[in-house]
């Protein structure tokens, strides 16, 4: 796993983000305006990591935290004109990526790959 990331950190560093950072990006993208706690459960993410996640990307001006008219206690997230102009470059290259990884395996050996990330990843 720690070689997966790797590869796909020397690749989004061009673009000044993280992979957890992309990921977090990419929902946001799917629905603009996505609430906090939607968006951790959304990513299976703790909110204390998806809050730091959100400070440093507000701080590069790529998203950023509003308060909900609609409920006083939850925040809603929004992608900031510098991210949506860099958004489909970076899922363009994250699909690229994917596909270079899986043409590494055979489809049995993916499959199996598959499965042992989503043991690995169950709580």
């Amino acid at each position: 796993m720690r070689k997966v990331n790797r590869y796909y950190e020397s690749s989004f560093s061009h673009y000044g983000i993280t992979p957890a950072q992309f990921y977090v990006m990419s929902v946001v993208w799917e629905k603009d305006g996505v609430k906090f706690k939607d968006l951790a459960k959304s990513l299976e993410m703790d909110g204390s990591t998806l809050t730091s996640i959100l400070d440093r990307l507000e701080r590069q001006d790529l998203v950023e935290r509003r308060d909900d008219p609609e409920d006083r206690r939850s925040l809603l997230v929004f992608l900031k004109d510098k991210a949506k102009q860099n958004i489909l470059e970076i899922t363009c290259l994250a699909e690229t990526l994917n596909q270079e990884i899986k043409e590494r395996f055979t489809e049995e050996e993916f499959a199996t790959f598959e499965k042992v990330l989503e043991k690995l990843s169950l709580d």
